[in-house]
């Protein structure tokens, strides 16, 4: 039986994580072992997420430290390398992009360790963001390559890696999608919220990224005023996102708007459910973009690039940055269909995110491993 020790850090590294633990959990010729880092106080694994595809604790879990981003690092490696020498696994898989898997993609390569990157080649080309720095990183030190998007392969293949050790399997976080669906058709949020499905919109704002300045967020309030006179608007208040609206002394400009709703950060599959049944995302952080693409919801990301382009190239996904005006026009696009032919028009998904991803990474592990 062999062993592999599946890493993440953060949501999106577990949102890849689950779907493949479960699968893998039902091979008798493997036997995976799950460690997930977290911040001190913060749960490993959210509760629907955990329940869903069975993982229930974790074997091993690694509680970061406060502190700069490299002394977090310097503990994720630390007692990562204890683990690894422990385990001694036959494979390290490496689930997402942030400072944890980075610091398992350094310490399994340290000890010799075989590496595979799960959601490998993507690229956003921004390397002001920490992120792209350690996807770049990681895949450089990977054995193996399961890539999401076809994007990924011309990627990896243009930075020298063997196609061989490229295997195209679909994307990890529609298995996740298609796992939680259940769960969140049973939840009660648009009840709860008294908004109706199509009726309103979904923003998602990132704290520490390009709302972090109080000039980006007048702009929103800008335009969230003029949007929710003619649909309501549900803003999930995400750890940080109240404070800093405090901090920059838009609290009340937010809180009073008429039609906007401010709510606690719900858990995924509640999410999952407000995004099925919203008109639109608006949002500057790539989480929920390939689940929008799947679920033919029309999302607009304020930011210059992404590392998913299937999600715009046939998705439903388009980039508009900081731009008030583009923005503006788009939203307008969106709530007056006939009007103008707009990103809604393309409602194919691209090839493989059809939540069998997961089937597919096992079947090349069978041969590989």
């Amino acid at each position: 039986m062999k062993k592999l020790l599946l890493i993440a850090g953060g949501k999106p590294g577990t949102l890849l994580l689950a779907p493949l633990y479960k699968t893998l959990k039902n091979k008798k010729a493997y036997h995976p072992v799950v460690l997930l880092a977290a911040p001190r106080g913060a749960e490993p694994i959210s509760r629907d997420l955990a329940a869903s595809f069975g993982i229930g604790e974790a074997n091993h879990t690694i509680t970061l430290p406060e502190g700069t981003q490299v002394e977090q690092l310097a503990a994720a490696m630390t007692g990562m390398e204890k683990i690894m020498l422990v385990e001694k696994p036959d494979l390290v898989l490496i689930c997402g992009s942030d400072n944890a898997a980075f610091g398992a993609a350094v310490t399994a390569a340290k000890l010799g360790l075989p590496l595979a990157a799960v959601d490998a080649g993507l690229r956003s080309y921004e390397r002001s963001d920490a992120e792209e720095v350690n996807r770049v990183v990681i895949d450089a030190m990977a054995d193996f390559h399961f890539v999401s998007e076809h994007s990924g392969e011309y990627n990896l293949i243009n930075e020298g890696v063997a196609d061989e050790k490229v295997f195209f399997a679909g994307n990890l976080l529609i298995d996740s999608l298609v796992g939680l669906m259940e769960e969140a058709n049973n939840s009660g949020a648009a009840a709860v919220l008294d908004v109706k499905a199509k009726k309103y919109a979904l923003v998602l704002l990132d704290p520490a990224g390009r709302f972090s300045a109080k000039e980006p967020l007048e702009m929103m309030q800008r335009l969230l005023k003029e949007i929710s006179g003619n649909i309501t608007v549900v803003i999930p208040l995400v750890a940080g996102l109240d404070e800093l609206l405090q901090q920059h002394g838009l609290g009340e400009a937010f809180g009073e708007m008429e039609g906007v709703k401010m709510i606690a950060p719900p858990q995924h599959a509640t999410l999952l459910k407000l995004l099925r049944d919203a008109l639109l995302l608006l949002t500057d952080i790539e989480e929920m973009q390939s689940e929008a693409t799947v679920m033919n919801v029309p999302c607009l990301t304020i930011m210059e690039s992404t590392a998913r382009p299937a999600t715009i190239e046939i998705g439903t996904n388009a980039l508009v940055s900081l731009d008030e005006e583009e923005i503006r026009s788009r939203i307008h696009d969106i709530l007056h269909p006939g009007t103008h032919k707009h990103i809604t028009s393309r409602s194919k998904i691209p090839e493989k995110w059809d939540g069998a991803a997961a089937g597919r990474i096992v079947a090349v592990l069978d041969r590989v491993v």
